[in-house]
């Protein structure tokens, strides 16, 4: 795969020449991309490029808005994992079966050649959602151990899972459930939502004693809980 830089009047696109069938074009980070057969030539980019200038237009002002849209699960995204930056890489192989790897700043994401020509962002959605469930099924029993012995509470039971508006959660019945996506944070950050789960054992609501008895294990929780606005 090579990528080289264009400009097409007013727009400025990379190109990356990879074992495609089809020609098409994301938005990675505010930059322009685009995925094109080895065989396409420059000019017949450009003409693509030039009959899309008013989506690209449109897409780039969204991203302006909100930089912090959901992922496209394209090459080049960034994502956080315990508190580090890692980069998606994303290749093409005669292998059967999609591999990820994580390692040196990078994921690695391998798939088959036969997937090449199709949009396969789902396919790495769930491959990034498992890679988040495995780290969290280590990451979340050491901080439950951890709070447990400092806390002297444990939850009847605690399960992992992704979730939307919230990080964690306390039943009535004693049960924990911790979001997978707080595996992008630091250890102190897991620790933290670990530890306001734990003392929703004692005080179900965010009473004055509640916010006392986590600042009493956790003296500068609010640092841990300000990073999880960002």
């Amino acid at each position: 795969m090579r990528k080289i830089k264009y400009e097409s009047k007013t727009i400025a696109y990379t190109v990356s020449k990879a074992k495609v069938k089809n020609l098409y074009i994301t938005i990675q980070n505010g930059e322009v991309v685009v995925k094109a057969p080895w065989y396409v030539t420059a000019s017949q980019i450009q003409e693509v490029v030039e009959s899309k200038q008013a989506w690209i237009t449109k897409k780039l002002e969204e991203y302006k808005i909100s930089p912090r849209k959901a992922k496209e699960y394209v090459d080049g995204e960034k994502y956080q994992i315990l508190g580090q930056t890692y980069y998606l890489n994303v290749y093409y192989k005669d292998i059967n079966s999609a591999i990820l790897n994580v390692d040196n700043g990078k994921i690695e994401i391998i798939l088959p050649i036969s997937f090449s020509d199709e949009d396969n962002a789902d396919k790495i959605k769930t491959m990034i959602d498992k890679m988040y469930y495995k780290i969290a099924e280590n990451e979340v029993e050491l901080s439950m151990e951890k709070i447990r012995k400092l806390v002297g509470l444990a939850p009847e039971e605690y399960k992992i899972k992704k979730m939307k508006g919230a990080w964690g959660s306390c039943s009535t019945t004693r049960r924990i459930t911790i979001n997978q996506d707080l595996m992008m944070y630091n250890r102190n950050v897991i620790d933290y939502v670990v530890l306001h789960e734990i003392c929703h054992l004692k005080y179900m609501n965010h009473s004055k004693n509640f916010w006392a008895m986590v600042e009493r294990y956790m003296p500068n929780y609010k640092e841990q809980r300000n990073l999880l606005k960002k």
